[in-house]
């Protein structure tokens, strides 16, 4: 799920992440349904019942009203399900990072606020499909016109913002078919690409904070404690302070200074803190860490702890 997952986690959602399984019955009724994309090569006729009974799940879904995310291959399967036509691209394949523009629609809809009408994304898709009945299409491009769209509570994207540049170098090394198909190889892609998706991610986090957000609204989830972030690295500081890395996402003020907060380690001891500031340190990265004043002057707080606040949603 790259970041998609612990933004999901951030608002407060439970994830059951499954690799292409079956749905099952009670998928109808789950909170969210998120279908994510696959490799061009893995859309075969021995992957097309599975895809189907994905399809029907969705279908199912939208009828009662209940919320999906469809990105990449998923996007494709919510418009077939809300009864569009899914077909290859007469434009070929799109890997790499590409510009948006958003549609009237967009611009006004607010998982894109504040973004410029053009905007580049990571593509990396096949096929297309034809105008979803229902829907409001958000964002297009100069090959393909529908690269986002929102269907009553539900939301598709065909680009991913899901994928930072970590996971685009495993798809490259993992889907030498894909790459080829665009007439690269992996290390010509992956130098084209990399430097290039890095300057895209924070409006990439961004975007999938917002569509988290907006289906933690939509099923009230969110209260309780809620997850943060995973600890890379920790900075002692003065006193009772640490830095703590990575840190939130940078556009998306999800804690506050002066909020309390709860630091599970590895071996699930916890110890308190409460957070005194934001360290960005003129850099330019997707988060920003987080200085913290423990309630306990010489706890430890190893790589691997978790980042969890009770405080309420403040996006």
């Amino acid at each position: 799920m790259g970041q998609l997952g612990p933004a999901l986690r951030r608002s407060g959602f439970t994830l059951d992440v499954r690799l292409r399984a079956p749905p099952r019955p009670e998928d109808v009724e789950a909170d969210l349904v998120v279908v994510l994309g696959a490799s061009l090569g893995e859309l075969g006729a021995e992957a097309a019942p599975l895809l189907e009974e994905e399809r029907r799940l969705l279908a199912r879904r939208l009828e009662a009203g209940r919320p999906n995310l469809g990105l990449g291959l998923g996007a494709e399967l919510l418009a077939a399900a809300a009864g569009a036509r899914v077909h290859p691209g007469d434009k070929g394949p799109v890997v790499g990072v590409h510009p948006v523009s958003l549609t009237v629609a967009g611009l006004a809809d607010p998982l894109f606020a504040g973004f410029e009408e053009f905007f580049d994304v990571l593509h990396w898709h096949g096929d297309t499909f034809e105008s979803v009945p229902g829907a409001q299409v958000l964002a297009s491009s100069s090959r393909y016109p529908h690269q986002a769209f929102r269907v009553g509570a539900s939301y598709g994207v065909q680009f991913h913002p899901e994928v930072d540049v970590g996971m685009f170098e495993r798809w490259v090394r993992a889907s030498p078919g894909d790459v080829n198909r665009v007439g690269l190889g992996a290390e010509e892609l992956l130098e084209r690409e990399s430097s290039r998706l890095a300057r895209v991610q924070q409006h990439a986090m961004l975007l999938v904070e917002r569509l988290a957000l907006f289906f933690a609204r939509q099923v009230g989830a969110g209260g309780g404690e809620r997850y943060l972030f995973t600890v890379d690295s920790t900075h002692r500081l003065a006193g009772r302070g640490v830095l703590l890395s990575p840190g939130i996402p940078r556009r998306t003020p999800i804690v506050r200074v002066g909020q309390a907060i709860s630091l599970e380690r590895p071996d699930g001891s916890r110890v308190g803190g409460t957070v005194r500031g934001m360290a960005s340190f003129g850099e330019t990265g997707a988060a920003i860490p987080l200085l913290v004043l423990l309630d306990e002057p010489d706890a430890e707080v190893p790589p691997g702890s978790e980042a969890l606040t009770s405080a309420p949603l403040t996006v």
